[in-house]
Formats: structure tokens, sequence, C-alpha cells
């Protein structure tokens, strides 16, 4: 069967008159100049930043042998999302870090809004279908001085596709697993200072198993998520825009066995304002709400995966609500960039608990809530001492706070939490020298910090004979940074290979708690840890058809302090010591893309005292597409072409999550023009 779709790609289709002519007379391509937002908070070229940063362009999007954003990270250097794809993962095992931090210490947007869930600061890849975005944009080092938390590690910006044309888009597929997406892309220009662009894309899979080991409780783990979504923009003159976007979003993911299973409904909303005037600079402001109700069951394992009891039974609504406004002016003479900006960020979430003994009684109900507020200002200045120099600076004050926490038990005592609140002041100083006409040293030193969430404050949490209590005195992570990098930029590409060192204290961590039983732990500020590295990244066009892109990441990141003398020198949970990726590209003259992409990543741990290993692993993924006809084309993916079993380790207990095996896609994209309103 796949012998025979290979042959309808590669051979059924006529070649394009048109394509051919121009193949015969086509030069060699070059790199096109890439503009991102994410580094400064305002457009700048790739080329030009005093920073480390990576773009993946809408080609590269569209074209690349994955279905999810963190699946397509995965090749870029220093940038760890978890182990196990979250095309197969509930959201809950979602974390995401970079510059070998572990944990969730790396801050992800969407247009510039946090894309982190605001009760558990988890990543949901979920809740943006990768064909949607127009570019990513990767900025490496601590960015808290434009971002506030999260940001240590560094700073992933998801930019969307503003509607602009008149356009039907439809892309079918199926798969392994019995496995079935659709998204379908209409916009259209109302007039021609407005267009809209309304998307739908649902996912339905029988899934696989989720653990590596099954027993006879297992089974394979489905997927049904549904995400639509309505966005409008609009000129109101040659240099002011506007936007509205809203998506609603379901996601129900199963955990692998009868009963457990995350089930998530949601809203994203937004609208913004910019303004670019040749004399008084750029102007925008944003306004954002997100609203998400979870439900989330959990079962206990009782013997060799043998059989289950549902052990818990929860129910998590949260909110988020903010915004934002910048202003950036660009000027001749020695300071040439100025920037003043300020945001605020609210966030309420609350949990009903039931927990149930392994007989079906209920044996207590819990309910928690609490309350987040985060306001920060923020300034930078550029400074061209000379032609080739540029210094520019950022800082950034941070005013956050913890409040109206509240436990309380039914028909038992009721906890009522101390207000707490932390000032943040966050540098950043980064320096770039134009060595050549193609080639740049930089170096960058910054201070960044990580709030905890609500639900490391507040929750107190039993599942089987596990207890993990949240501590409402949780004191932020702090961490000062380093790094210093060259790069060479040219028509044909770009090769970039960066040193960073990183120190980060109040390391959150669980720990046993003093005067109770071994197996209740607390979440706790404890000693800190070392982040040290090399980042290697290359992108080549060899000639007209072939171009290859290879990453390598180094990451050497321990424990250097801690009360418990049996952790230092303990490397941090979660990062492997070694990364790399090889992706090769062939774009040929009927329009045909392939793409063969590897990756290798060295072992992990999942606990502080290193016995919980996360096996090494290589992955080889696959894609083809052909068009048949100007609005036809085809397609097949091949993941974990060599079905290589990976799992992640979740925890000490021998507790591990899958990751996908071997899946083939094969599927069509329907792609039609008309003529709009003028």
């Amino acid at each position: 069967m796949l012998t025979v779709i290979l042959s309808l790609l590669l051979l059924g289709s006529s070649p394009n008159p048109a394509i051919a002519d121009a193949e015969q007379q086509e030069a060699p391509p070059k790199v096109e100049e890439t503009i991102l937002v994410t580094a400064t908070r305002s457009e700048r070229a790739l080329n030009q930043l005093p920073m480390s940063a990576t773009v993946v362009t809408e080609e590269r999007l569209e074209t690349a042998p994955v279905r999810s954003i963190d699946d397509l990270l995965r090749g870029i250097a220093g940038v760890q999302p978890s182990i196990v794809s979250s095309s197969g993962s509930t959201p809950t095992n979602q974390r995401f870090t970079m510059h070998g931090l572990g944990g969730t210490r790396a801050l992800v947007l969407v247009d510039g809004i946090p894309l982190h869930d605001a009760y558990s600061g988890l990543v949901q890849w979920q809740r943006v279908p990768l064909d949607t975005l127009r570019q990513i944009e990767v900025v490496r080092g601590g960015n808290a001085s434009l971002f506030g938390t999260f940001a240590l590690g560094g700073t992933i910006n998801l930019i969307t596709r503003p509607a602009e044309r008149d356009l039907v888009a439809v892309d079918v597929s199926y798969g392994s697993f019995e496995t079935t997406r659709a998204a379908v892309r209409v916009e259209h220009v109302i007039t021609p200072d407005l267009a809209i662009r309304l998307t739908h894309h649902k996912i339905d899979s029988a899934g696989f198993d989720r653990v590596p080991f099954t027993g006879p409780v297992d089974v394979p783990a489905w997927v049904d998520s549904g995400i639509t979504a309505l966005r409008a923009d609009y000129s109101l003159a040659e240099a002011s825009r506007m936007f509205l976007s809203a998506a609603f979003n379901e996601i129900d993911v199963s955990q692998g066995t009868p009963l457990s299973y995350s089930k998530r409904d949601g809203f994203d909303g937004s609208g913004g304002f910019d303004h670019a005037s040749a004399t008084r600079g750029y102007f925008a402001a944003k306004v954002f709400h997100q609203r998400q109700d979870e439900r989330l069951v959990n079962a206990s394992i009782i013997g060799n995966r043998e059989s289950e009891f549902l052990s818990q039974d929860a129910l998590i609504p949260s909110r988020s609500t903010g915004g934002s406004v910048e202003w950036s002016y660009v000027r001749p003479g020695a300071i040439r960039f100025l920037s003043l900006g300020g945001d605020i960020r609210q966030v309420e979430a609350s949990e009903s608990r039931a927990t149930f003994n392994r007989s079906g009684v209920n044996t207590q109900r819990n309910r928690l809530s609490g309350t987040q507020s985060f306001t920060g200002i923020l300034g930078q200045v550029g400074w061209h001492p000379a032609d080739r120099v540029e210094i520019l600076t950022s800082a950034r004050f941070d005013l956050y706070r913890n409040e109206d926490g509240i436990d309380s038990i039914e028909g038992g005592a009721t906890t009522v939490y101390p207000e707490t609140s932390s000032r943040q002041l966050d540098p950043r100083v980064s320096i770039r020298y134009a060595t050549g006409s193609h080639s740049t040293l930089r170096a960058s030193a910054y201070r960044a910090f990580n709030a905890p969430t609500l639900r490391d404050l507040y929750r107190n949490n039993q599942s089987g004979n596990s207890v993990i209590l949240g501590n409402p005195y949780l004191e932020p992570e702090t961490l000062v940074g380093a790094e210093a990098g060259w790069e060479w930029a040219g028509s044909r590409g770009r090769i970039e290979v960066n040193f960073y060192r990183n120190i980060i204290e109040g390391l959150q961590s669980r720990a046993a708690v003093a005067g109770r039983p071994p197996n209740v732990t607390q979440f706790v500020n404890l000693g800190t840890g070392r982040a040290q590295g090399v980042e290697l990244t290359s992108s080549l066009i060899l000639n007209r058809h072939w171009s290859i892109d290879a990453s390598y990441t180094h990451a050497d990141s321990i424990v250097t302090e801690d009360p418990n003398p049996l952790l230092v020198g303990k490397r941090i949970t979660e990062v492997p010591r070694d990364a790399g990726s090889l992706s090769l590209r062939y774009r040929g003259a009927r329009g045909t893309v392939a793409e063969m992409r590897g990756r290798s990543v060295g072992h992990s741990f999942a606990d502080a005292d290193n016995l919980a290993k996360s096996p090494a692993h290589q992955v080889v993924d696959l894609s083809i597409s052909q068009p048949v006809r100007p609005w036809l084309g085809v397609y097949l993916l091949a993941e974990n072409v060599f079905d290589e079993m990976y799992y992640q380790a979740l925890s000490g207990t021998g507790a591990y999550r899958s990751a996908p095996p071997r899946s083939i896609t094969v599927g069509i994209k329907l792609r039609s023009t008309f003529k709009g309103r003028s």
C-alpha cells in the first residue's frame, strides 16, 4: 500500500510547464531576511539581534514531518519539551524548558500571550494547531526583563497568521491507531480594510498504550479534541491596525486505563491595536481573557498493573485575564532604540476534589482556591557607540501577589492561607559586535525569576499512599546567567554556536516533611543548581534542491548546594546531557518536498536521587508532499520510522509514560482562492 502511495506521489502527476521553465532559469536559492518580535517586543531582523535566536518559518511549518508544535521544537538547539509528545499525552505531563534547567522553566507565548495553564503552569500545546501559525520565534536565555515569570531559560512565541486574503483550505488525513484529523480554514476579505478567518480542527484517535510495560489494566489511550476559532483584522488607516480573536477548545485525553482521563473545555479571547508613526514611534496595546474548566480523573494501580480503583475526581475551573501596552521608537544617532511598556495579569483558580479508597468509599472532599496577580513595567535602550557595536539594555520591575488561598475539607477544618507578595527587578544587557559583513560576536548577562503556581502553593494531594503538600510560603526561583556566542549568516545559510552558564537559587523541589511519614512530601525551595553548556545550530542551502539543518546541545546541569548532601552533584531532573538532530530536505522541480529528520537524546532522571531513568533514544521521522493540481496536494508522514520504544520516567516509584510508537499518516490538502469584494 505504501509503495503504491509513494509511486503516485512521485510519478502520478504531470509536471507543470511553468514550474519546469522556472526551474531551468532559477538561480540558487537564498535565505530571506527574517523579522521577529520576541527578542525586543518589537520588530527586528534576526541577523541584527544582540542575542541568540532561531525562527521557524511558515514554509517549514507547512512541510515538517510532525503534527504538533512540541515535536517540531525538538529539532532546535537548547529547547527541551517533555519526552512524550503532546499529540498523545495529557496536558498535565507537558513541561517545557530551555538551557538545561529542567521542569517548566521557559516561557511559551501565543502572539505575546502566555500559553501556560493558569493553575499548574504547564504548557498546553494542544490548544494551538500547528497549521494556524505564521512562524515560531525562539529566544535563548533569561528574558524576564521583558516578559516576567517563567522566562528563565528562554522564550518561545507562537505567531499566528492574520486574516488577509480570500481562501478556502481543507486538510484531511487518516493514520495509525485509527487517527483521523480534519482542518478547515476559510478567510474572506469583506472590504479592503476588513478580513475575517474561521478555522476548525478536529482530532479523533483510538490511541496507543501509554506505558511501556503493560498489564491487564492498560488499554489504548484515546484522544478526542476539537478547536474552533474566529479572527477579524481591521485596518483603521494605513499605519493603524486592530484585531479580535476568539477560540473555543475541547480536549479529551485518556490516561491509558479505563477509569483515568482528562477533559478540558476552554475559551481564549484577545484583541489588540497598534499604530506606527514615522515621528512618534510604534504603539501597541493588547487585552486577553482565558477560561478553562478541567475535569481530571485519576486511578491508582493495584499490583503489577493488574487492576485499578478510582482514587480522585477533580473539577478545576481557572481564569486568566490581562493586558499590555508598549511604545517604542527608532531614531538616528547613538541612542537608536527606546522602548517603554507594562502589563498586568490576574489568575484565579479553584479545585473541587473527591478522594476514594480502593473499596470505592469517598474518604474526603476538598475545595481549594487562590488568586495570583502580576504587574510589570519595563524599559529598553539600544545604544550604538560605533557602527559595528550595539549594546541593548532592558530592565523590568515585577510585583506579584498570592491571595485568597483557602483549603476547605467537607465536614472538617478550613485553612485560610496568608497573603504573600514579592518584588523582582530583572535586568539584561546584550552586546553585539559585527566582526565582518557576515559574522557576529554576541554576549548577554541577565537575571530572571520563576514564581510558584497556585497548585504548588495550595494543593494538598493524595494518590495511593503518596501524599504531596502545597506550600503557601514557597518563594520564587531566581536565576543569574550569562552567555556568549558567534554567528555566521550569509545568503546560503546560518551557523551559530552559543555558550551559556546559569545559576538558579531557591530551586523548587519536593522534599520529605520533618516529623511526618516518609510518604509525605512538600514543595519547598531547596538548594542551588548550575546549568552550563553549549548549543550548536546550522541551517544551510546546499543547492537548488537540497538543504540541511543540524543542532546539538550539551547540558551540564547539576545540583551544587542542598540541605541533603547526598543530592549535591546529582543531575537536575529531566535534563539529558546530550541531544542532537539532523534534518535533510529535498525540494523537487514539480513541487515535491521530502524531508528526513533524525534526533538523538541522551538519558535523563525523573527524581532528585537520579534513580528513575528515562532511557536514551534515537528517532527518525519522514515526510513527503506533492502538488497534484494547483488546488490539490497529497502527503505522507511517517513518525518514529524504526519503531523505537522509549519512555519518560515520572517518579522513583516505577511510574512511566510511553512515547508514541511508529505511526503512518496519509492526507490530502485542498486549497481554493476566490475573489472577494474590493
